[in-house]
């Protein structure tokens, strides 16, 4: 069972976040159904949504969406750029709740390969120089009663969901290849790469 579990608190809360997401990013979004009108497409990704929704709420992954909302919104405060990448890029949700930043909708086979269903959960933040530390610092008072360890660049929470922060100036571990192609064109316009 999730230690981070905001469904006694209010259990449409990730829902409620997830419409106002999605009303934003509307326009950004494909229409596979030619001729909708924008309720019709709002209507149409709201069903893959709450697909999501009720998968994550199955496996005790709804307030972690919560908290790496949280946690990106602050990170970008910081830090002049902040990229997530991995499976989280899989998630319709993630995308609407401003976790990454990009999305290729293929319904739910590509989030089947989302972080929560892998034995050891992981998400990768990159992120500027030095604000690595504000992030930590931020999550580690704001939510101390989840937290199992902090290392210097990374959280790994009770129930063994792992944030790492990885400073391309520094660290090596970020396998390039790994990446879209507009996260390292992203990173090359903020001259982090060459």
């Amino acid at each position: 069972m999730r230690t981070f579990d905001l469904k006694a608190k209010n259990a449409e809360m990730l829902l409620g976040y997830a419409r106002m997401g999605l009303n934003e990013k509307l326009d950004e979004l494909p229409d596979y159904r030619i001729g909708n009108t924008d309720n019709e497409k709002f209507d149409w990704y709201e069903q893959n949504i709450k697909k999501e929704l009720s998968v994550l709420r199955e496996i005790g992954f709804d307030g972690y969406m919560i908290l790496l909302q949280d946690v990106v919104t602050v990170s970008r405060e910081i830090s002049d750029f902040v990229q997530c990448f991995g499976s989280v890029t899989n998630s319709l949700t993630a995308y609407v709740l401003g976790i990454v930043d990009n999305y290729k909708f293929d319904g739910l086979q590509n989030f089947i390969n989302f972080t929560p269903f892998t034995k050891n959960a992981r998400v990768n933040i990159l992120i500027s120089s030095h604000a690595n530390n504000g992030c930590l610092g931020y999550i580690k008072h704001k939510y101390p009663d989840i937290i199992k360890k902090i290392k210097r660049r990374s959280i790994i929470f009770n129930d063994g969901l792992k944030i790492k922060f990885i400073d391309l100036d520094v660290d090596n571990e970020v396998d390039l290849d790994d990446l879209s192609e507009l996260t390292r064109q992203l990173l090359k316009n903020k001259e982090i790469i060459k």
